[in-house]
């Protein structure tokens, strides 16, 4: 359960990532309000997703998931490329994120 909304707000960093992107230096206010709505849900769920996971590994799961979410996200909807060299860097990512779980 926990792991589970540790992902969610890993996704919606990238939410308020690309809303704040996408408000052009806070021009446009829908892009605003999406980006505080992601933002204060992605750390309202880091925050309980710290009740059961230690605080070093949340972290480094939120930002490594956040990664890869923007991209992914940059990627389907707005015209984003991906090379092979950063595929091969995001796969390393999650094998890294995969080892310390397994580890620890």
């Amino acid at each position: 359960m926990y792991w589970l909304l540790l992902i969610i707000a890993g996704v919606l960093e990238a939410g308020w990532l690309i809303g704040i992107e996408k408000s052009e230096a806070f021009s446009k206010i829908p892009y605003v309000v999406f980006a505080v709505a992601c933002m204060s849900a992605s750390l309202l769920l880091f925050g309980v997703s710290l009740k059961q996971i230690p605080a070093p590994m949340a972290y480094l799961v939120w930002l490594a998931v956040g990664v890869l979410s923007i991209t992914l996200i940059k990627y389907a909807f707005f015209g984003y490329s991906i090379s092979a060299k950063q595929l091969l860097c995001f796969a390393l990512i999650l094998a890294g994120v995969a080892g310390l779980k397994l580890s620890g």
